[in-house]
């Protein structure tokens, strides 16, 4: 960890953490973050060093050119940003999916919630699905603590599979008796390289819900016509799509 000035004295802060890559499709995931660093005004407060979690040769640093034509290399590292939010501090995590050492990130961020004395963890996913993007997004929110799941009207989580570092980490945290909550979106499996602000907006207002703090959603619902507008020309392109499209959306009433 590289902490960033002094660590400030937060409030019960709840951290909330999405990550790129297998996590989160259609970037819903890591676009709720990033919009809530944005729309917050969130201080950065440290970030993680990508050496012991990275592989480069798939997640691959940038090169940038800064004033004057200096050319700078931007490493895929995770980093953390705070707010003081009207229901409490909020912590704010965001970076590629770790390629590797998942144990140790995962103690990694159980030193974070410690330092901070978070009082819960909130992870925030995005899963294709056959969904119509012309619906309301779909949401599913699971929890392992009975009390947990009675508070926020959550599930417990039946799901036997592969997983990705949300779960690893939900298994942390939950196994160290810190309360923690995976919130899930659904998006349409056909439009899967389209970014889905709809989606973003869904975890957004869940996750202040629970935060009890209002989410800054003017960006994000801004963007919402032009991604219906996006998949709605990519689906009428291709006939077998519109039927597809019209089968699920049956489905779905």
């Amino acid at each position: 960890m590289r902490w960033i000035g002094e660590t400030p004295t937060l409030v019960n802060p709840v951290i909330v953490a999405a990550f790129t890559g297998w996590n989160d499709a259609a970037d819903a995931a890591s676009n709720s973050v990033t919009n809530l660093v944005e729309g917050w005004g969130a201080r950065l407060l440290a970030e993680i060093d990508p050496e012991e979690f990275t592989d480069y040769a798939t997640t691959r640093p940038k090169v940038r050119l800064r004033d004057g034509g200096r050319r700078v290399i931007d490493w895929p590292s995770v980093r953390l940003w705070h707010v003081r939010g009207a229901g409490g501090d909020v912590v704010l995590v965001l970076g590629p999916e770790p390629s590797t050492r998942w144990k140790l990130f995962s103690r990694v961020m159980l030193g974070v919630a410690e330092r901070v004395g978070a009082s819960m963890m909130l992870t925030l996913g995005a899963l294709l699905a056959d969904v119509p993007h012309s619906r309301p997004v779909q949401l599913i929110g699971t929890a392992s603590d009975d009390a947990v799941i009675a508070r926020y009207g959550l599930q417990r989580s039946r799901y036997e599979g592969p997983t990705g570092i949300v779960g690893v980490l939900q298994d942390a945290f939950h196994s160290a008796s810190i309360p923690s909550v995976s919130l899930w979106a659904a998006v349409p499996a056909y439009a899967s390289q389209v970014p889905s602000p709809k989606a973003s907006l869904a975890l957004m207002r869940r996750a202040c819900e629970i935060i009890g703090t209002p989410a800054p959603v003017a960006s994000v619902m801004q963007l919402i016509a032009r991604y219906e507008e996006q998949v709605d020309s990519l689906v009428n392109d291709d006939d077998d799509l519109v039927a597809y499209v019209e089968q699920i959306g049956r489905a779905h009433v």
